[in-house]
């Protein structure tokens, strides 16, 4: 036979000859020449490559397996391979065997899915060797320097293993090594199994199984054959010891060896650089023309720039067929690849390995597996329901299982069936009782349940072939033909016995599948891949990105247990992936006209990296410095955004970026609006894009039968920021709701404002006038309050459940009694109740303030309008006589006539902290001189008129910060400038608020951003609270007569000038 080795450093370059050769050789018959290739992924290539210049009928392109198995077929009839996951069944089950036993290296707990996957894949590599028995297995071993420790437990394992297959696997299912022995065996010429060969190519093969290498004896004992073997050395050592093995088999077959020079310049410059790879003492090789390596902040920026420099290609008119993304930690970068490459337009395949579980597909059986768990947790339910491949409730239900559950902080399903509508209950209750054989049948009852499942309960089958399309079907497709896989396997087993229960075993089998999805013809995109898909390729230009350690090369752990077993039998060893990633590395960079490295600076999380060892001998060999810094060129609409917002006319640039069609007219329109308001909102004064409403407007939008009459927070809330309470008030935008865990803010105060007043309404109901808590005795106080605060409790319909919410109880209820008295779970630490909570520590206070005025009146209303209350209006008079209609609940007045005159005290509560007075001598809080000057409307007149006023908040933040502070009274030397504040100031303050909603002043805060509260704001992105912009924005809203500015901000003016003027 005419057998030839064809090395070199370039593929195409032997591609090309081995094509010629081929041609030579073979008739013009139909198939007359096979191309074997071990990358599937190239078939479709290699055959477009051949009809360029050949009859495309006489090739044919197979991998090797494939080939086998039609050989086999033809020996011996149809057979089926031993599957991935049926060989992964025998490997747990005869490990489970092996646990059993109470003695032995492997006795003890069940089987990991790690170890079980590490068995199974040493089994495979026994096969490759053909080592087809336990016995064969034992004989290998004996005599070797292998501990008996794990000799013997490792024959027993393979023997249980072997047995399994004998007596579960239908006779025609074969493994890999069957098939190669068969056909390297057989008494059958292969020249008779396939007439029509004249030559076979072999490609991609540096390194050969024992199995693969007495089948290539076989066949070139009957065929032709041409071999590529890229060599960029002696083919001994360097970058090319990995390679040795397959260069002595072909000597050893007496194959003619030719070497081919690289066909092209790039060829020859990269062919110099590989020569002396890992070499000692090196001739320095130049570095060229088309090698660069740039170094970017993190891997997102080095994404980006790839980016850009893929766009760059493709707009110079370059091919997306001739460039190619090589990433060997294709898992960790294809998130940026897929978002940054779609930011940028790059159409692009991608093949990136990855864990079945974070598919669509696999998490649907993953979460069946954990709701059938004897507690179910909440998240599964929601992960299931929340699924693109389930439709088993609509997308409101879904989301408001989710809802609910953050709600109640669950961790378990139960509970949370509480809170959704009956239907969906109904499903998810009728889905855990239809998952409850996986933990109590036998495991053929439980595969048909999980199998009935998902085929007629979700149609997960139907769900892939309609999910997305392009790679993102490919892989949920995928990933249902692994679950099968994964079922079947269970299916051909079930008569195996096993001690664990089919969920156990489920839950093993599907732990740490492995998904690939094969490489697809990728006309018209740019190619993503791995290093081993790169392997056998040619390319014009490749940008090999994430070149660091953690990445490449990447040392695979294994146990101990087999590192020893490999040292003692050179036929187990699975190779040394440090040199098969060096010749990986030159076979790439021999086999490109222009590439780009890339590496981060630092990973995702700031943590510092270290550059593959390549890179190392790269440098060492060429002297090669990266590039480093930022690019901030533009290569996507994102980045002429940035761009155009450091220009310093950017209407012009936008302007112009829609003439060139960078942006459509609608971009250009809509881009040129933003600016034009970003521009005016930039300025120190008042325009239309600052919320400036025309009168007239305003009238229209939000007319005085609607904002009037005013409340005392709604006009602190106008004052605090005009634009919130333009949204808020005027849109009805209403902020998005929260998924909160305990009562929000507004709903506590609510509660407790409840709490007290029918606390002390309910004692005065005993009594003719104030309330004087001395006569009661402690104990009863504090059970009446109890009584008081569950009753409302309950009155609420809270929606809460769960620590955080028992916790919110305990800071409210504890020291009020114990035990079923209080409507909280102490609970343990970290959630013991406080010795103290609010209800406890507010009845300590007031029966502390013996010379306290007496509680008299609660949550007193004043002005029409007012939900059970009939009180009339309620208006400030301006001194001009204009006036402002407003109304509201004052929370408490007491009275004390214990001297000469009367005291009026009015308390608002405040669950939160109570604000200074000067805020409210400053112009912007307004609840207690409303409630003085509407104390008149709710008191004896007498008493108004005659008595002293103070108004005070009085702080009651849970569990136990209970404040009363000096009242607003404190601010004023007497009582006349008191009533002379609230008299004329006051009124002409909420004068002249009036004006400015009624003139349409929304603009935003003059406040600084800690007195708006900016911080919680869901517009603060709108505005600009910087200290020096604020200045310059209150003095010019200051000069707008029709605005409202409150003195606090103002340096011309403070409360006595403002009281002097009056």
């Amino acid at each position: 036979m005419n057998n030839t080795l064809l090395t070199g450093s370039q593929h195409s370059r032997l591609e090309q000859v081995a094509f010629e050769r081929a041609d030579q050789m073979a008739d013009d018959s139909l198939g007359s020449v096979l191309y074997i290739t071990r990358n599937d992924a190239r078939r479709s290539m290699v055959e477009d490559s051949w009809a360029a210049s050949h009859d495309p009928l006489r090739l044919r392109v197979e991998t090797l397996d494939a080939v086998v198995r039609q050989w086999h077929e033809d020996l011996q009839g149809p057979v089926q391979p031993l599957s991935g996951q049926l060989n992964r069944r025998l490997a747990e089950y005869a490990l489970d065997g092996m646990t059993a036993k109470t003695d032995g290296a492997l006795a003890g707990e069940p089987a990991s899915a790690a170890l079980a996957d590490s068995f199974s894949s040493r089994f495979s590599l026994f096969d490759d060797a053909g080592v087809g028995t336990a016995d064969a297995l034992a004989a290998e071993f004996e005599g070797s320097a292998l501990d008996d420790r794990i000799a013997t437990p490792t024959v027993d394992a393979y023997r249980h293993y072997r047995d399994l297959h004998g007596d579960y696997v239908d006779e025609w299912v074969c493994t890999r090594g069957e098939m190669f022995d068969a056909v390297a065996t057989a008494e059958q010429s292969l020249s008779v199994l396939s007439p029509e060969l004249d030559v076979v190519v072999l490609s991609g093969y540096h390194e050969f199984r024992p199995v693969e290498r007495r089948l290539i004896e076989r066949i070139v004992d009957e065929l032709s054959m041409i071999a590529l073997l890229p060599l960029h050395q002696d083919g001994r050592s360097g970058v090319d010891t990995v390679a040795e093995d397959a260069l002595e088999v072909y000597e050893a077959l007496d194959f003619e060896k030719v070497e081919l020079e690289p066909a092209n310049e790039s060829g020859r410059a990269f062919g110099t650089i590989t020569e002396s790879l890992y070499r000692p003492d090196p001739d320095t090789a130049p570095v060229p023309d088309g090698l660069r390596w740039r170094e970017l902040p993190t891997p997102e920026r080095e994404i980006r720039f790839v980016a850009r420099e893929l766009r760059t290609e493709l707009a110079n008119g370059r091919d997306p067929d001739d460039l190619a993304v090589v990433a060997p930690g294709t898992e960790a970068y294809s998130g940026y690849v897929e978002d940054t490459f779609d930011t940028f337009d790059i159409p692009h395949v991608t093949t990136a390995a990855s864990q079945l579980n974070q598919t669509f597909a696999g998490s649907v059986v993953h979460d069946l597996l954990n709701l059938a768990e004897p507690d179910p947790r909440a998240e599964d339910l929601t992960s299931l329901l929340a699924n693109p491949l389930v439709d088993i409730v609509d997308t409101d239900q879904a989301n408001a299982v989710t809802a609910a559950a953050r709600r109640r902080d669950t961790v378990s399903v139960s509970p949370l069936l509480d809170d959704v509508d009956d239907e969906v209950a109904s499903l998810v209750e009728e889905l855990l009782a239809t998952l409850e054989p996986l933990r109590t049948d036998d495991i053929e009852d439980a595969t048909e349940t999980l199998r009935r499942l998902m085929d007629d309960r979700f149609d997960l089958e139907a769900a892939t072939e309609d999910y997305a399309s392009g790679a993102e079907q490919a892989v949920e497709q995928r990933a249902y033909d692994l679950v099968d896989e994964v079922l079947s396997s269970f299916e051909s087993l079930a008569a195996v016995n096993s001690d664990l229960s089919p969920l156990a075993l489920f839950t093993r089998a599907f732990d740490g599948v492995a998904i690939r999805v094969p490489q697809r013809a990728a006309g018209g995109h740019v190619e993503v891949m791995g290093l081993l898909d790169a392997r056998m390729r040619s390319f014009e230009k490749v940008f090999l990105v994430g070149l660091t350690s953690e990445h490449f090369p990447v040392t695979p752990e294994r146990p101990a247990f087999f590192e020893e077993m490999t040292d003692a039998d050179p036929r187990f060893d699975t190779g040394d992936e440090r040199l098969r990633g060096r010749y990986l590395f030159a076979t790439l960079l021999a086999n490109v006209d222009e590439l780009t490295i890339t590496t981060p600076e630092t990973g995702d999380d700031e943590s510092a990296v270290v550059r593959s060892p390549v890179l190392d001998e790269l440098q060492r060999v060429t002297g090669i410095e990266p590039e480093d810094g930022v690019d901030d060129r533009v290569g996507s609409r994102e980045d002429l955004q940035r761009r155009v917002a450091a220009t310093a006319d950017r209407r012009a640039a936008v302007s112009h970026a829609g003439d060139r069609g960078d942006l459509s007219p609608e971009q250009t329109k809509r881009t040129d609006r933003g600016l034009h308001c970003a521009d005016n909102r930039g300025t120190a004064g008042l325009s239309e894009h600052d919320g400036v409403l025309e009168p007239e407007t305003v009238d229209e939008v939000y007319p005085p039968s609607e904002r009037e009459p005013y409340s005392a927070s709604r006009i602190e809330r106008y004052v605090e920021c005009g634009f919130k309470f333009y949204a808020d008030e005027v849109l009805g935008i209403e902020d998005p709701d929260d998924i909160e865990v305990v009562p929000t803010p507004l709903e506590t105060g609510s509660y407790v404002h409840d709490v007290l007043e029918r606390f002390f309404a309910d004692l005065q109901d005993e009594t003719e006038d104030g309330v004087d808590l001395t006569e009661f005795d402690r104990h009863d106080l504090a059970t009446h309050l109890r009584e008081i605060a569950v009753e409302e409790l309950q009155d609420t319909d809270f929606e809460y459940d769960g620590l955080f919410y028992e916790r919110w109880k305990a800071e409210l209820f504890a020291g009020l009694g114990d035990g079923e008295s209080v409507p909280y779970e102490a609970g343990s630490k970290p959630h013991d109740a406080p010795e103290q909570g609010l209800f406890a520590t507010f009845l300590d206070n007031e029966l502390s303030r013996d010379s306290a005025g007496r509680p008299h009146l609660f949550e007193a209303p004043f002005g029409e309008g007012l939900p059970d209350s009939d009180a009339g209006p309620f208006t400030v008079e301006r001194p001009d006589g204009s006036t402002v209609s407003i109304r509201g609940y004052i929370d408490r007045v007491d009275v004390s006539r214990d001297g000469e005159q009367p005291t009026l005290t009015l308390y608002d509560y405040k669950t939160g902290r109570a604000p200074y007075m000067t805020k409210t001598t400053g112009g912007t809080k307004f609840q207690l001189p409303i409630y003085l000057l509407a104390a008149a409307e709710v008191v004896d007149g007498d008493l108004f008129e005659q008595g002293s006023l103070s108004a005070t908040y009085y702080q009651l933040r849970p569990p136990n910060d209970l404040k009363v502070p000096r009242g607003l009274e404190s601010k004023f030397d007497s009582e006349v400038d008191l009533r002379r504040f609230l008299n004329n100031v006051v009124p002409e303050w909420l004068g002249q608020i009036d004006e400015a909603i009624g003139k349409g002043r929304f603009h935003t805060t003059v406040l600084s951003a800690r007195g708006a509260n900016c911080r919680y704001c869901d517009y603060r992105r709108a505005c600009d609270v910087r200290h020096h912009r604020k200045r310059e924005f209150v003095d010019e809203v200051h000069e707008d007569d029709a605005a409202y500015v409150p003195i606090r901000v103002r340096d011309d003016e403070d409360i006595e000038t403002v009281m002097n003027d009056d």
